[in-house]
C-alpha cells in the first residue's frame, strides 16, 4: 500500500509540475456551472468535510481498512488503469518530443563495381587522370564509408505544435482523474460487499434463532395435541413454519459465500476465510456526514475534472486544427565524414560534408481536408461542453438526493428500532398466553412472522444506512489520496 500511495503522490506531483510548465486555457465564465453557494443554511467552507477527508479516517471498521488497502494493490481492474495512465504519459512524452529538431545519427558504408560499358565504368576511368593525386582516384570497386548527424525541425511559429502538446497533458490530467475515480469506486465496491457480509451475518443469526423458537413451538404443540388441546392443524403450521425458515437459512448461507467470494476478487485473491465485525459494531459505527458546500464537490469530483480537462483539450484541438491553415517552415541539415578510404575517412576538412536547408510549406489543395478536420475538432469541443455541464448537473443532484436520504434513512433507523422491540415483547407475551390457553396458536405464529419481518428489514435499514454513506463518500470525489 506504501507503494501504491507513492505512485499516486508522483502522478499528482507530475499533474501539478505539468501544469504549472505548460498552462492550459481556463473555462470561460459562460463555460462554467452556476451551482449554489451553500447547499445548507450555516455551511462553513473552512471546516473539515467528506470531501477533504482520506478513507483511512471515513472509515472506521479496522477490518474494512485492511481489506480497502490490499483491494488498491491487488484489485486487477484497478491495475490495469494504473496502466493505462502510463500510456497517456507515453503520448505525452512524444508530444513534447515534436517540439524539439529530429537528430539522427547515421553510420554506413558500401562496396560497388561498375560496369566497364556503363556511364558510371566509363566516368569513373576517365576521372582518374594523371595529373590528378593518386590518392583522390576513384577505386575499382568503388568503396563509400559514411559518418554523420543529420537533423529535421518545424518551427513552432504558430504554437500549433505547442497546442498539441498542451492536449497531450489535459488528456494525460484526464486519465490521472480516471484513476482516481476507478480507485474511489473500488473503494465503495469494497465497503458495500463488506457491509453485505456484515448484514447477512446477522441474517443468518435471526434466521437460526427464529429455527430455534419454531422448533419450541412445535415441540410445544405436539404435547399439547398429544394432551387433546390443540389440533393437528396447530402442530403442522408450525413445522411448516420450521421449514420456510430452513429454506431462508440455506438461502442466506448460499448469499453469503457468493459475497465471500466476491469481496476475494476484489482483493485479487482466491477464496479466503473473510473477518468481519458483528451487526452490532457495525450499526454503532459513526460515519462523517458534513458533505461540505457545492463548490468543494466540483473541485474534488474525479468524474467532473477529468470532463473538464476533455473540454480543456477539445479547445486545444480546435485550435491546433485552425493552425494547420497556416504555413510550416522546416528546417534541416547534416554534417559528418564521407570517404571510399579508411585512412581518409577522419580527414578534416577534406572528408568533412555538411548541408543545411529550410523550406516553407502552405496547404492549397488540402484545405478542404484541414477545414472539415476544424469543424470536426469544434464539433466535439461542444460536445465535450454539453458533457461536462452533464456531469456536473448530475453530481449535484446525486450528492443532495444522497444527503436527504441518508437524514432520512437515520430516522427510519430510530422507527424500527422501537417497533423492533414492540415485536419482541409480543412475541414472549403471545408464547406465554398461548402456553395458558388465552390466545391460540395463529396469534404466536403472527407475532413471530412480524417479528422476524422487522427484523430483516432492520438489518436492511441499517446496511442501507452505511452504504448510504460509502456512496455520499463517492459522490463527493473519495476524498484526498
Amino acid at each position: 500500500m506504501k507503494m501504491m500511495n507513492k505512485i499516486q503522490y508522483l502522478m499528482v506531483g507530475g499533474v501539478v509540475l505539468l501544469a504549472v510548465g505548460c498552462k492550459a486555457p481556463a473555462l470561460t465564465a459562460e463555460e462554467q456551472v452556476k451551482l449554489p453557494e451553500t447547499f445548507a443554511a450555516g455551511a462553513d467552507a473552512d471546516t473539515v468535510t467528506i470531501a477533504s477527508m482520506a478513507w483511512q479516517d471515513f472509515f472506521p471498521d479496522a477490518y474494512l481498512k485492511e481489506y480497502i488497502d490490499t483491494a488498491l494493490v491487488r484489485n486487477h481492474s484497478f491495475l490495469q488503469t494504473l496502466e493505462q495512465v502510463s500510456i497517456a504519459r507515453s503520448q505525452l512524452r512524444m508530444k513534447k518530443g515534436s517540439l524539439l529538431p529530429e537528430v539522427a545519427l547515421e553510420i554506413g558504408g558500401g562496396i560497388e563495381r561498375f560496369g566497364e560499358y556503363t556511364m558510371d565504368g566509363v566516368g569513373n576511368s576517365t576521372t582518374n587522370t594523371p595529373d590528378l593525386v593518386k590518392e583522390k582516384h576513384i577505386p575499382d570497386p568503388y568503396k563509400e564509408l559514411n559518418l554523420g548527424l543529420g537533423f529535421q525541425w518545424e518551427a513552432d511559429i504558430w504554437g500549433k505544435l505547442t497546442d498539441q502538446k498542451r492536449v497531450a497533458v489535459s488528456r494525460w490530467m484526464k486519465s490521472v482523474e480516471a484513476s482516481r475515480l476507478a480507485r474511489t469506486l473500488l473503494i465503495s465496491e469494497v465497503a458495500s460487499q463488506y457491509y453485505d457480509l456484515v448484514g447477512l451475518d446477522k441474517q443468518r443469526q435471526i434466521l437460526v434463532e427464529a429455527i430455534n423458537k419454531a422448533r419450541d413451538s412445535y415441540n410445544l404443540t405436539n404435547e399439547l395435541m398429544k394432551e387433546g388441546e390443540v389440533s393437528r392443524l396447530s402442530v403442522d403450521q408450525f413445522r411448516s413454519r420450521r421449514l420456510k425458515l430452513d429454506e431462508m437459512l440455506l438461502d442466506t448461507e448460499q448469499q453469503i459465500g457468493d459475497a465471500e467470494r466476491a469481496l476475494a476478487l476484489l482483493l485479487g485473491k482466491l477464496p479466503f476465510e473473510i473477518r468481519r465485525s458483528s451487526f452490532e459494531e457495525v450499526s454503532r459505527s459513526f460515519f462523517p456526514s458534513d458533505a461540505g458546500i457545492p463548490a468543494q464537490w466540483i473541485q474534488n469530483r474525479p468524474d467532473i475534472q477529468a470532463a473538464e480537462q476533455e473540454l480543456l483539450a477539445s479547445k486545444l484541438d480546435v485550435s491546433a486544427a485552425r493552425k494547420s491553415f497556416f504555413p510550416s517552415l522546416v528546417i534541416g541539415g547534416g554534417a559528418g565524414f564521407n570517404a571510399f578510404s579508411f585512412d581518409k575517412w577522419f580527414s578534416s576538412p577534406a572528408s568533412m560534408v555538411y548541408n543545411l536547408a529550410a523550406g516553407i510549406t502552405a496547404p492549397i489543395f488540402k484545405r478542404h481536408e484541414i477545414r472539415s478536420l476544424w469543424e470536426e475538432a469544434k464539433s466535439r469541443q461542444r460536445i465535450a461542453l454539453l458533457e461536462y455541464h452533464q456531469t456536473v448537473l448530475k453530481s449535484y443532484q446525486e450528492v443532495v438526493g444522497l444527503i436527504s436520504a441518508t437524514e432520512q434513512m437515520q430516522k427510519r433507523k430510530a422507527l424500527k428500532e422501537e417497533e423492533s422491540r414492540i415485536h419482541h415483547r409480543s412475541i414472549y407475551n403471545a408464547n406465554e398466553l398461548f402456553k395458558t390457553g388465552f390466545v391460540g396458536y395463529l396469534d404466536v405464529l403472527s407475532a413471530d412472522e412480524r417479528y422476524l419481518d422487522c427484523e430483516l428489514e432492520r438489518i436492511r435499514l441499517n446496511i442501507s444506512y452505511c452504504k448510504m454513506h460509502v456512496m455520499l463518500y463517492r459522490s463527493l470525489g473519495g476524498g484526498q489520496l
